[in-house]
C-alpha cells in the first residue's frame, strides 16, 4: 500500500510538472523560425498564436487551397507600409555603386513591360510601384560591376519565399523576384554587350550579411524590406515593390486578435532576421 501511495504521488508530481511546463509554453512571447513558411505549420500545430510575416507572402499562400491555409486568415490589424529593395555591397566612401545604379536604370526601363507582366503572373499587381530613378551625382565605384562582369555571372541570395521565389530544395523555379532578376540581367547583358548570367543560391536569411561579406553571394534579391540599418550597411536599390507586415492567425481567433495591443498576450513567431521579427519584438517590447 505504501509503495502504491508513493507511486501515485510521483505520478501526480510528474503530471503537475508537465502541466506547469505546458502552461509556461502557452504564455505570450516570441520564437524565431527558420523560414516564413514555417509560420503556417506552427499555427496549425497550435504551438503559436500569431505569425508576423510579409503581406505579399501571406496573401499568396492563403489564396491557395491547402490544408495548411484553410484554417488561417490575416487579422484586420494595420501595420505600416514598407517597401522591397535589392541589396548590393557598399561602394567606396564618397562614391556610388555602379552595379546598383545600372540595376535601378534597368528596372525603370522595364517598368511598363516585364515588371508589370511578371507582377500579373504572380497576382501581386496591387503591390507594384510607379518606379522612378534619378542617377546620383558624383563618382561611380565600378568594383562590383567589374567583379560580376569578370565572372560572367551574378550570384543572388534567396530563400523560398512565395511568391517572390518558388521552388523546392535549394532551387528556385520561378517567382516574382526570380523572374524579375532574370529579366533585368538579360536586359543589362543585351544593352551592355557583356553577358551576366544569374545564379541563385539558397541562403539562411539570418546569415545574409555574412554571405554578402564573404562574397558567397553578390546581392540579396528576395523580398527584402528596406530599412535604415540595411541602407547603412549596403548599397540598396530604389524601392521596387510595396509591402507591409501582417498578423496571420487561426480563423477561430478572429475576435481575439483585433489590435496590436491584443497581440501582446499572444505567442508570436516570425522568420529569424526578418522585418516580421522586428515587428514582433516591437509589439512585445523585446529589445532588438
Amino acid at each position: 500500500m505504501k509503495r502504491k501511495i508513493v507511486t501515485i504521488t510521483v505520478i501526480s508530481l510528474i503530471a503537475a510538472c508537465a502541466f506547469a511546463f505546458t502552461a509556461c509554453n502557452k504564455k505570450s512571447g516570441y520564437t524565431a523560425l527558420g523560414a516564413q513558411a514555417d509560420i503556417f505549420k506552427e499555427l496549425n500545430a497550435k504551438t503559436a498564436d500569431v505569425g508576423i510575416m510579409d503581406y505579399t507572402m501571406a496573401n499568396y499562400l492563403l489564396s491557395t487551397e491547402s490544408a495548411m491555409a484553410n484554417n488561417l486568415m490575416i487579422a484586420d490589424i494595420a501595420f505600416e507600409e514598407e517597401y522591397y529593395g535589392i541589396a548590393f555591397r557598399k561602394a567606396a566612401d564618397g562614391k556610388y555603386n555602379a552595379l546598383t545604379d545600372l540595376v535601378n536604370k534597368t528596372l525603370v526601363e522595364l517598368k511598363d513591360s516585364e515588371y508589370k507582366t511578371i507582377a500579373e503572373k504572380y497576382g501581386i499587381s496591387g503591390s507594384t510601384l510607379d518606379i522612378t530613378y534619378s542617377a546620383p551625382s558624383g563618382e561611380a565605384d565600378n568594383t562590383e560591376l567589374d567583379y560580376v562582369v569578370s565572372k560572367g555571372k551574378i550570384v543572388i541570395g534567396f530563400t523560398l519565399n512565395a511568391p517572390m521565389a518558388l521552388g523546392e530544395g535549394d532551387k528556385t523555379t520561378g517567382g516574382f523576384d526570380t523572374d524579375l532578376a532574370n529579366a533585368v540581367f538579360a536586359k543589362i547583358s543585351e544593352t551592355t554587350g557583356k553577358t551576366i548570367a544569374v545564379e541563385f543560391k539558397l541562403i539562411d536569411w539570418s546569415k545574409k550579411e555574412a554571405e554578402m561579406e564573404s562574397k558567397a553571394i553578390d546581392c540579396v534579391w528576395n523580398g527584402m524590406t528596406v530599412t535604415p540599418a540595411r541602407c547603412e550597411m549596403w548599397s540598396v536599390s530604389i524601392n521596387y515593390l510595396a509591402n507591409r507586415q501582417c498578423a496571420v492567425i487561426r480563423k477561430s481567433d478572429k475576435d481575439k486578435y483585433t489590435t496590436l495591443e491584443s497581440l501582446k498576450n499572444a505567442r508570436i513567431v516570425a522568420e529569424d532576421g526578418s522585418a516580421g521579427e522586428e515587428a514582433a519584438k516591437s509589439i512585445l517590447g523585446i529589445a532588438a
